[in-house]
């Protein structure tokens, strides 16, 4: 009977101190890269402004530097690709006509003290809570739902201000506080 050849052993890699501090200087810097793009583009936008194909490749390359992370081989070089991958899906952003989020919101005090901001889409919802962490920050899409969730009140308010143009919503009950049968005085 003749032997079966014998499997060749696993052998990890183990890189050495130095190595290691280089690859999480290069995924610190990475993150620090990821983090700016996020507060000027928004979580997520750029690949999708930057077009398919881009995105595509680019989706093919995170992949290739999260199994460099895995097998902690090449990390350096797959984030050095990566962070031109990003400054290449910017390029192509701006030359299709599309701008970094404003930061631009409205601002309003809510009755307990604390200050709302309006945003006009959920992009900037990220950066505007990113420079003031205390703000309650809605976008004009979350304001949508949350009026529509008050369906029955809203269609209420909708009507006065339909009947009187210009007013102004001072307060929302949730329920009566005194009676409506009080005597009216003259």
């Amino acid at each position: 009977m003749a032997k079966r050849p014998k499997k060749p052993s696993k052998s990890y890699y183990a890189p050495s101190q130095g190595a290691m501090r280089r690859m999480q200087d290069a995924l610190v810097i990475y993150d620090e890269k990821v983090n700016q793009i996020e507060r000027e583009w928004g979580v997520d936008r750029l690949p999708w402004l930057a077009g398919l194909d881009l995105r595509l490749r680019f989706n093919e390359q995170l992949g290739r530097l999260n199994a460099a992370i895995d097998e902690m081989v090449d990390v350096e070089h797959q984030v050095d690709v990566t962070l031109r991958g990003l400054a290449v899906m910017e390029y192509a952003a701006v030359k299709a006509g599309f701008k970094p989020l404003s930061g631009d919101y409205i601002e309003a005090a809510m009755p307990d003290g604390s200050v709302m901001a309006i945003v006009p889409n959920d992009y900037e919802v990220f950066r505007v809570k990113q420079d003031n962490p205390t703000m309650r920050v809605y976008s004009a899409n979350e304001v949508a739902q949350i009026i529509s969730g008050f369906e029955e009140k809203a269609a209420t308010v909708n009507a006065v201000k339909d009947v009187f143009p210009g007013a102004v919503v001072e307060k929302v009950k949730t329920k009566l506080e005194k009676e409506l049968n009080d005597e009216i005085p003259f």
